[in-house]
């Protein structure tokens, strides 16, 4: 078994490297939501969502695969092939928004004083993903506090840029602070980790070897083969709220939804997201010794759970309240919106996380089964008309409580099967 006295220092460091840079989008909010508009917001939040849906093609998920290998030649030819997939489909992506720009905004239904979004969207995402790949060698080698200097450094150029142009230029122009902010973000994001993790690195002349990067991406076939389309799906379905807000009802309650799911990931992006890296490396470790995973994880699993609870009972209680003191009586819509989302948010935290013990399991039809499941049980409610927004909310709450409960479900009789078997 591995030491628990190295798991939680592990997960320590990346937890507070993750708490600072999140302290600093949360801490301008206040700031950036009286300056931009609800509209603004609610076209931002459109914008990322597909940044995360291509962040997904990009790499063709190979850049998971860095922490798998034990051979460090070969993880280092998995990170290597992430990046030159990036490569490739930020041309074919560039390359899509100049020849049918005006359809693309037509079919979001975004006002053309947006239409520069889609030239950085591309670029974004390609310093997003370089930066994300190179993570994983950071995660695999146990540089955490690296990884956690990265983090830090993103978000600090971000917010300065976001609220520097939002206070200094002029109506017509500000709105491009939020945009420029994070394609600068991601910028600075890839150029952290690649002075980390390379510095001083010897390459291996076969990674520059055609035929040994082939044999490679041959060998882990299984990550896009299982991984890519699940993952996608994913993606949509971590888009759902704002795609299917934007299409049953107006930008501007994508607007206040944007603020509701930013504060309400406040734990997830804290805790859930490193805790989910550090039991990806340990359990893929793990399963490399043969060594159980479950006695190591229950501890996780209380913690996330009081964690959960009181977040649930402060936002059923003080939503609207605690939403208009921080983000202005403007934005007091959005802890309403709160209200109704609590337990899928606090279903969700939970759970996810420990969904890296599928990956490091290699259980990827299971991880993809309930992956697909989960894309058309929500997007059913394209198909459902609502007399409100807020009748919405609630049916969509229960949904994705649902669909996490059952990953719970999953989750455990793999691990519980793997467990037995040794």
């Amino acid at each position: 078994m591995f030491k628990k006295d190295s798991l939680y220092k592990n997960i320590s460091i990346l937890i507070s490297g993750t708490v600072i840079a999140q302290v600093i989008p949360i801490a301008i909010q206040p700031i950036l939501k009286r300056i931009f508009t609800p509209e603004d917001f609610g076209v931002f939040d459109i914008y990322l969502k597909i940044l995360g849906i291509l962040f997904v093609v990009f790499a063709l998920k190979y850049d998971m695969g860095v922490v798998l290998p034990k051979n460090k030649i070969k993880a280092q030819a998995l990170l290597i092939l992430s990046m030159l997939f990036a490569v490739v489909f930020t041309a074919i992506s560039f390359v899509v928004v100049l020849l049918f720009n005006e359809q693309i905004l037509n079919l979001l239904d975004i006002s053309s004083q947006y239409s520069f979004i889609l030239y950085l969207l591309p670029f974004s995402t390609l310093f997003f993903s370089l930066y994300n790949s190179i993570n994983y060698l950071l995660i695999r080698d146990k540089k955490f506090v690296a990884s956690s200097v990265n983090k830090v450094s993103r978000r600090g150029l971000e917010g300065a840029v976001q609220v520097g142009m939002g206070l200094g230029l002029t109506s017509g122009l500000k709105t491009y602070g939020l945009f420029i902010g994070d394609l600068l973000g991601n910028i600075a994001y890839f150029v952290s980790a690649y002075f980390q993790s390379f510095r001083g690195m010897k390459f291996d002349k076969r990674l520059f070897s055609y035929k040994f990067l082939k044999n490679v991406a041959k060998e882990y076939s299984d990550l896009p083969k299982y991984n890519l389309i699940p993952e996608l799906l994913n993606s949509f379905f971590s888009a759902s709220l704002t795609f299917i807000v934007m299409a049953k009802f107006s930008i501007i309650d994508v607007g206040f939804l944007e603020a509701t799911q930013r504060l309400l990931a406040v734990p997830s992006a804290f805790i859930s997201v490193s805790l989910g890296q550090v039991i990806l490396q340990r359990v893929s470790e793990n399963v490399g010794n043969k060594i159980k995973i479950i006695p190591d994880l229950k501890m996780l699993v209380y913690i996330m759970f009081a964690i959960s609870i009181a977040f649930t009972l402060f936002i059923l209680f003080l939503g609207p309240w605690s939403f208009g003191l921080f983000l202005g009586e403007t934005f007091e819509k959005s802890g309403v919106y709160a209200q109704y989302l609590i337990i899928y948010f606090a279903v969700s935290f939970m759970v996810s996380a420990f969904g890296q013990v599928l990956i490091a399991l290699k259980e990827f039809k299971a991880n993809a089964i309930w992956q697909v499941s989960k894309f058309f049980l929500i997007y059913s409610l394209v198909f459902v008309s609502f007399d409100s927004i807020h009748s919405f909310l609630l049916i969509y709450s229960a949904i994705g409580t649902f669909v996490y409960l059952l990953y719970a479900v999953i989750i455990y009789i793999k691990a519980r099967k793997y467990d037995s078997s040794l």
